[in-house]
């Protein structure tokens, strides 16, 4: 059973490719895909319609309806024609314009000749055919005419029906019921295909917005504006922020064009979307050659502060290992801070999830208050961190807009916590697991008791 689902999944692909194939006809270098598909299905279209006109050419001719056989023929003709100067023309508004134009005076033609509504069995219900591919291949006002085009002719030719039928010999009962079976197969079959294709239309443009939303919002805020269809502030009562910014920006980027000073910057940042990533830490946006993130939003957690620590080594190293054997290096600095924040989503028409607060100012202070290649901290967050991590204190340092601030600079993991420069080692995550286990409320306890004793 499996080899069969197997191979019926093979020549699946086999008819699809076959299709693609044959409908390729007009295709053009420069096509995008949505023309190619338009191209496809219309071409697809065509073939399917010559192939029916034919086969009823036959069946009309050997019943004597001469005029209705040699106006199938006639129509048949037209339709391959459009299709040969489309091979050369390539033009895909002239291959559907003259094919809609061609179906329609079919339709008006084929209902005259066979006696109206009742003598063609209801043929120019075709029509809603035609306006269910007018919504697929036309835009704006062009759809509004067709559609009243069709109802007009459908209203006018209600009218004319005493002269369209009479004196017209009707078909035989055999032959009706067999039109009848074909128009609600190639009806329910054409149906079928547009709806699918619009369903598909529509579930590929919800992906591409999907993707697009979750690239700018976090994850838990993408289900709550889901959910709520807004998504409401809320304060958090510890996060800790890190911005980074390039040190002399404007010289290391003086010799560059500004396609390749773009690039570069591409490159880097998306490096160090994928090391936060690593480290659950939610990127939140950059300003220039600035950048910024959070570790514990939007789902709070006990490990914020050591997983900032490491994605921040994370980046130096792979900065450090980026460098190696160029002429102009690109360096950072760092600031990292753990305090209270705002969190929630700005804008209406462009969304961003941002944080705002005091701990979130002095974060941007710390990093520019750092160095080349130094991760400058608060001592709150030294203090939450200090079982992991190295610190060289640099005392109380003035910054702008706020008191003066102790600041440190993390050096490195502890020596018996890591295993090289930045790399921690197995007792390290050991610690890490104990370290989650603890809420901060706890460990901010045992900070203030150990304050008081000392």
């Amino acid at each position: 059973m499996g080899k069969f689902k197997i191979d019926l999944n093979k020549t699946g692909k086999k008819i699809g490719s076959w299709f693609n194939w044959i409908g390729s006809i007009g295709h053009s270098p420069g096509d995008n895909a949505e023309t190619k598909s338009f191209k496809t299905i219309m071409t697809i279209a065509s073939y399917v319609t010559v192939v029916n006109l034919l086969y009823f050419y036959n069946i009309y001719s050997s019943m004597g309806r001469d005029k209705v056989a040699f106006s199938l023929l006639v129509y048949a003709a037209f339709f391959v024609l459009n299709l040969l100067l489309f091979r050369f023309h390539r033009n895909f508004k002239i291959l559907r314009d003259v094919a809609f134009i061609g179906i329609y005076a079919y339709i008006i033609t084929y209902h005259t000749l066979l006696g109206g509504y009742v003598g063609s069995t209801g043929y120019i219900d075709y029509g809603l055919l035609v306006l269910v591919g007018v919504h697929i291949f036309y835009t704006g006002g062009q759809k509004l005419t067709w559609f009243f085009v069709y109802i007009g002719t459908a209203i006018v030719l209600y009218f004319l029906e005493p002269v369209i039928s009479r004196n017209k010999e009707p078909l035989p009962d055999s032959f009706r019921l067999m039109a009848y079976v074909n128009d609600f197969v190639l009806m329910a079959g054409l149906i079928f295909l547009s709806i699918r294709y619009f369903t598909g239309v529509i579930r590929m443009e919800k992906a591409k917005s999907d993707m697009l939303i979750h690239n700018i919002l976090p994850e838990p805020v993408v289900e709550e504006l889901k959910i709520k269809g807004k998504s409401d502030p809320i304060l958090v009562q510890k996060a800790t922020t890190l911005f980074m910014d390039f040190v002399s920006f404007t010289s290391t980027t003086k010799n560059m064009s500004p396609e390749e000073m773009v690039y570069t910057l591409d490159e880097h940042f998306s490096n160090f979307d994928e090391i936060l990533l690593q480290h659950n830490v939610e990127k939140l946006k950059t300003i220039g050659d600035g950048y910024m993130a959070v570790g514990g939003l939007p789902i709070s957690n006990n490990t914020h502060p050591v997983d900032v620590a490491l994605a921040a080594m994370g980046i130096l190293e792979y900065l450090k290992a980026w460098n190696r054997d160029r002429d102009v290096a690109w360096n950072l600095r760092i600031g990292i801070h753990t305090g209270a924040m705002v969190a929630g989503i700005i804008g209406k028409s462009k969304f961003a999830y941002d944080v705002w607060g005091s701990s979130v100012n002095l974060s941007a202070r710390l990093e520019t208050a750092s160095v080349k290649g130094a991760i400058n901290v608060s001592g709150e967050f030294m203090e939450l961190t200090k079982e992991f991590f190295d610190f060289e204190p640099r005392g109380q340092i003035e910054i702008k807009n706020i008191d003066p601030v102790e600041m440190f600079f993390l050096r490195d993991i502890k020596p018996e916590l890591r295993k090289g420069h930045f790399t921690p080692n197995t007792a390290f995550y050991k610690s890490y697991e104990a370290y989650a286990k603890v809420p901060f409320t706890e460990r901010e306890k045992s900070i203030e008791n150990a304050r008081k004793t000392t």
